[in-house]
């Protein structure tokens, strides 16, 4: 099974305001000097291989008067708009905070030549309100899927630094880095196996690159709130690049009786495709979405409310045709306070832009082909409406309705293979993904339950239901209609834990690749399921050493559309934590 061990890492354990409720995988814990409302929208995929691990706890009223900022010499404070990629560390040991050390390495070997190796480090310096740091991060495998006849191995490599400090009055970080990664587009038509195809004649090799650079300040006095900036220059291996900027300053405006808050963007993102070989041109496209999002808040103890409206021109321009276009969309959120501490209701409506950037959706499906049509992704509305809190001392819930309408979003679809077409490239053999975009409204049900037993054991178990309507084709390609994981973690004693994972992903869909009428019927990619389990033994509270069992079921199932992933994988490894 293709294995894309996302990261989930250790350093929650510095950073104050990175909430971890069991992320992606390993639900959130907080740790902090600042007290942060983190949102995170349900996104289940299978972890390690992409497998479901986000188990938000819905805090969308983050409607409350400016933070409390706390310090204590043990936590070093970076600013929310720093946000470190997660890596395995707070996978392999989930007691990694009650020892806190700030340093950490990690080592882990397994079969199909997989290898993992993490360093992170934090240190203060100069006053004790300033730090900087590091994460060095690398994965890589040999692949050897049963049946692939292409060469499937994997690597990817991030190394990020960091400085920061917080003042009396304001703090700031900065964080800098670059990533390397290599893929295959491995996964042929099934007739390939059958047609005696000669794979020796395809390279199918793709890299991709970045350098970035992140920033951020926040003002803890004043109308000036915060500002966030980033840049990313990516580039692959067919001579494709991509450049992006991201400004975002947040203010707040005094009136009278109230308080006007203004949040604004700037996303620009200017992409050139490689020489397709098909009409031998270089897709070029360039967007500039310019946001603007005013806001008014009410609150007091059992009830909070943001009234806004957001405002996005958007400034396109595909191969030099100017495509420019105004979205308006609702920003409003209330909650109410039912029953202290037990009940709550939260209703909202929003909307937005994404910004979609080769760079995202080659992260998010690395095969993709070096040449496809970019657009924004609108968001007209999302209407939700849920409750959450407990049912007793140590279960927690939450529940949520939502119906979303998106304009023009991304989904992904299979290249067909063209048998005419010469000088082929290493994704032009029906093995790569391109996209359709259509408009898609989403009727969605949520629910999580979260058991914590004290130190002994926490259980999780959440579940996702999706119904789609599109416009133009008939179904959602690649988009599943449901979601589950169950979460076990389980302290047989201070020193031996286990840590279990089942995911399920429902029935999705893949475009038959024939647009006529009446519409064939499309592709059914079949469900699957993911069975992980850690086993874990601290000898000392700076050492864990652990074996984690990957695809117990043995499944070659399917992510995408003919791509199956490695099966019954071990990884063995150790995880020692440090100071200087």
């Amino acid at each position: 099974m293709k294995k894309y061990l996302y990261s989930i890492t250790i350093m929650t354990a510095f950073f104050a305001n990175q909430a971890n409720a069991q992320d992606d995988k390993d639900k959130k814990t907080t740790v902090g000097t600042e007290v942060i409302n983190v949102t995170s929208e349900y996104q289940a995929t299978l972890n390690d291989a992409f497998k479901i691990n986000d188990n938000p706890l819905i805090d969308d009223q983050d409607i409350n008067q400016k933070k409390e900022v706390k310090y204590t010499i043990f936590s070093v404070p970076v600013a929310s708009t720093f946000a470190p990629a997660k890596g395995e560390a707070a996978a392999v040991d989930n007691d990694s905070l009650a020892h806190f050390y700030n340093n950490y390495a990690l080592f882990s070997y397994g079969n199909f030549n997989t290898i993992r190796g993490e360093l992170g480090i934090v240190e203060q310096i100069g006053s004790k309100n300033m730090y900087v740091g590091g994460l060095l991060k690398h994965l890589s495998s040999d692949g050897k899927i049963k049946d692939v006849e292409l060469d499937d191995a994997y690597s990817k490599s991030n190394l990020d630094f960091f400085v920061g400090q917080r003042n009396e009055n304001n703090q700031w970080n900065a964080q800098f880095g670059a990533m390397a990664s290599k893929y295959n587009w491995y996964g042929t038509p099934a007739d390939f196996y059958v047609s005696n195809f000669n794979f020796d004649m395809v390279d199918p090799l793709q890299k991709y690159n970045d350098v970035h650079v992140n920033a951020g300040f926040e003002s803890y006095v004043g109308a000036f709130e915060k500002v966030e900036a980033s840049y990313k220059y990516f580039w692959d291996d067919y001579s494709s690049k991509e450049s992006r900027f991201v400004l975002a300053p947040k203010f707040n405006v005094e009136l009278p009786n109230q308080t006007v808050y203004v949040n604004l963007e700037a996303d620009y993102v200017n992409t050139q495709f490689a020489n397709n070989g098909i009409d031998n041109l270089a897709d070029k496209y360039n967007y500039f979405n310019l946001s603007v999002n005013p806001s008014i808040k009410f609150f007091d103890p059992t009830y909070s409310l943001e009234l806004g409206v957001g405002l996005t021109y958007i400034l396109g321009k595909e191969n030099g045709v100017e495509d420019n276009s105004l979205a308006i969309y609702p920003m409003v959120k209330a909650n109410f306070n039912l029953v202290p501490d037990i009940v709550q209701a939260y209703v909202g409506a929003v909307g937005g832009v994404k910004q979609n950037s080769y760079a995202d959706l080659a992260e998010e499906n690395p095969f993709l082909a070096p040449s496809f049509e970019l657009m924004p992704t609108k968001t007209n509305y999302d209407f939700y409406g849920g409750l959450k809190g407990k049912l007793y001392h140590n279960l927690s819930y939450n529940v949520r309705a939502s119906y979303k309408a998106e304009k023009d979003k991304a989904l992904f679809t299979i290249n067909p293979y063209d048998i005419n077409l010469l000088n082929k490239q290493g994704y032009q053999y029906g093995n790569s993904f391109g996209l359709i975009y259509d408009d898609v409204n989403t009727l969605s049900f949520y629910g999580e339950l979260n058991f914590d037993f004290s130190n002994k054991a926490k259980v999780g178990i959440s579940g996702e239901f999706n119904n789609y309507s599109v416009k133009n084709y008939k179904n959602a390609f690649h988009l599943p209609q449901g979601k589950l994981n169950l979460n076990v973690l389980y302290n047989f004693t201070n020193q031996w834990f286990a840590n279990a994972d089942l995911a399920f992903v429902g029935q999705r869909y893949e475009f038959s690749g024939i647009e006529s009428l009446p519409m064939p019927d499309d592709i059914k990619l079949g469900d699957y399921y993911d069975l992980n389990l850690t086993v874990g033994y601290r000898p000392t509270t700076q050492w864990t050493v652990f074996v984690k069992g990957l695809n117990l079921a043995n499944e070659n199932y399917f992510r995408f559309n003919q791509y199956r992933v490695q099966g019954f994988q071990v990884l063995g490894g150790a995880m020692y934590k440090f100071d200087f």
